[in-house]
Formats: structure tokens, C-alpha cells, sequence
């Protein structure tokens, strides 16, 4: 039985694979489908999100138009009654039924001559 020497060849500069780049994406193809996949249903996910938050702010939109039309025709109706309650036929009305009668003959007070008072 004879016994070899291991023999090692050495090279002067490390061994570098060149590979254009469609042999790297032949040999990678799967991966690359499966990368392609995930991107696509991100961009799919993420516009059914901003799509969905549209809506959603749509409908609170319409539903505070609503609040605001509720309210705007219950200021309304409230400056009627104040207006009603302003009239002069309701004035006259409220002091009658208060029991207040017109005044026949105005007596006014008169005072003396104005004083002044110096300040120190």
C-alpha cells in the first residue's frame, strides 16, 4: 500500500465566480416569484387599508353634515321663539296677564343743583 502525499494547489488570487445576471436570476427564479408575491400583496393590502379609511372618514363626514343640518334648523326654530317672545303683541300680552296697569299721570323726581366731590 503506497502512501500519498497530499498535494494542494495553491492560487495566487482567490477564485471569483463571474456570473452575468440573468444566469443569477435563471438559477434564483423561485425565490424571486416568492419575493415578486409578497410585494404584491403588500401594495394590494395596503390600498385596501387606504381605501377602507376613506370610507370610513366619508361616513363620519356625512354623518356630522347631518348633526350640523339637525342643529342649524334647531337654531332656527329657537331664533323664531326668541322673536315671538320679543313681539310687542306677546310684551303686551305677558304684562296684562302680570296684572300691570298704564300709567295715568309720570311724576318725576328733581334733584338740587349737581354737587362735585375733588378727589385727593
Amino acid at each position: 500500500m503506497s502512501f500519498a502525499a497530499p498535494t494542494a494547489v495553491y492560487a495566487s488570487e482567490p477564485f471569483v465566480r463571474r456570473t452575468s445576471m440573468w444566469t443569477f436570476l435563471r438559477s434564483h427564479i423561485f425565490i424571486l416569484n416568492v419575493l415578486s408575491l409578497f410585494v404584491v400583496g403588500f401594495l394590494v393590502l395596503a390600498y385596501i387599508v387606504q381605501v377602507n379609511s376613506s370610507i370610513s372618514k366619508g361616513y363620519q363626514i356625512r354623518e356630522l353634515e347631518t348633526v350640523r343640518e339637525q342643529l342649524s334648523l334647531q337654531n332656527q326654530q329657537l331664533e323664531v321663539n326668541v322673536r315671538e317672545a320679543q313681539s310687542l303683541e306677546r310684551v303686551a300680552r305677558s304684562v296684562k296677564m302680570l296684572g300691570f296697569v298704564d300709567a295715568k299721570l309720570a311724576t318725576y323726581v328733581v334733584s338740587g343743583a349737581p354737587s362735585v366731590a375733588l378727589a385727593q
